[in-house]
């Protein structure tokens, strides 16, 4: 994994952070925390942790009303780590209503496998923990990207190949398409929008059992 991805954050100075997923990303997020700014995790009440496959509007409505309620421990830093798939429109509205007017001393951080999800109003309340600056992977990445057609699509078998071997797995390509988005992402959305959905389309199946992992990353590979 090498550095923590969120050595940077210095402050806690926003109240709402998107955070890529990757592998142990909650587990690198809570470590950090509790390092940095002496936040743990562990019994304590005024740290809210849920994992959803689709976060819908009541879920949203629930974190609203704690979101509302003062914090057991008075000071004391309110936070909130939200790992979701997916999010509906509504829950989404929900969310930004919560970041326009935040309470002073809460943090939300939603952990998605993509920001592309994500209405562009919501987008725009949220800071991007973004890997390029401490993960050496995002090297990788760029030289990924400046291969040859045939030469990515090699990089994205051998890739597979090993997944099938074991000696990596489907996470590993999870991450790898996360540090594609997020480059691809920096360098402008418009003219990668083709690649940003290849992205995303292969997300969505790539842990399915019948799924193949070399078709999902030969049709990424291709539509850059």
């Amino acid at each position: 994994m090498g550095m923590n991805p969120f050595e940077y954050i210095k402050a806690l100075d926003h109240h709402a952070y998107f955070i890529h997923a990757f592998k142990d990303s909650v587990h690198h997020l809570k470590e950090y925390l509790k390092e940095k700014f002496n936040i743990h995790h562990a019994q304590n009440p005024d740290f809210y942790h849920e994992k959803f496959e689709v976060l819908g509007i009541d879920e949203s409505r629930k974190i609203k009303e704690s979101h509302l309620s003062k914090s057991f421990t008075e000071g004391s830093k309110r936070i909130f780590v939200i790992e979701a798939d997916g999010m509906t429109q509504e829950a989404q509205n929900s969310f930004l209503k919560i970041f326009e007017e935040p309470n002073k001393d809460s943090h939300f951080f939603l952990v998605m496998p993509s920001i592309e999800t994500l209405l562009p109003t919501l987008r725009s309340r949220l800071h991007v923990v973004n890997k390029k600056d401490t993960n050496p992977s995002f090297k990788e990445i760029e030289k990924f990207l400046k291969l040859s057609k045939k030469e990515k699509v090699d990089f994205v078998d051998e890739l597979a190949k090993r997944i099938s071997d074991e000696e990596a797995t489907k996470s590993d390509a999870q991450e790898f398409l996360a540090g594609l988005e997020i480059a691809l992402y920096a360098n402008g959305v418009e003219k990668n929008k083709k690649a940003l959905q290849a992205i995303l389309k292969a997300r969505d199946y790539i842990n399915d059992r019948s799924s193949s992992v070399k078709q999902l990353l030969e049709y990424v590979a291709l539509s850059l």
